[in-house]
């Protein structure tokens, strides 16, 4: 429990601490909720310095970058290709702000690379 006995200052938050949250926070394990919890902090300061550390390191949409890719075993046969070979199989990404992006595998590139641009910026 704390008192306090004076006027209620805001914390100040160390950069280095800011950013280990926001990681710990980015686990696919992890909820804001909960990160925000054990730092006694509100979800809506996670969002905050997430939104706050997009707009600091600002990245051009043309920039490419790679995730991990899980390949179930009905999405690909052995000896074919893993796109499209199944015409129910499914991609999920896990994108920066959070969210995840399921789509059909044989979907078109163009139309992937609009998609994950409309979702992050959402």
């Amino acid at each position: 429990m704390e008192i306090i006995t004076g006027r209620e200052r805001r914390r100040q938050w160390p950069t280095e601490e800011k950013l280990r949250i926001l990681e710990e926070a980015s686990t696919p394990e992890a909820s804001a909720a909960e990160v925000a919890r054990r730092h006694d902090l509100l979800p809506q300061q996670i969002y905050t310095w997430r939104r706050q550390l997009r707009a600091d390191h600002s990245v051009p949409h043309e920039t490419v970058s790679f995730l991990p890719v899980d390949l179930r075993a009905d999405a690909a046969a052995p000896g074919k290709p893993a796109l499209c070979s199944s015409p129910r199989g499914q991609i999920e990404i896990g994108l920066t702000n959070g969210r995840t992006l399921r789509i059909d595998v044989c979907a078109d590139v163009d139309v992937l690379r609009r998609l994950i641009r409309v979702v992050e910026e959402a």
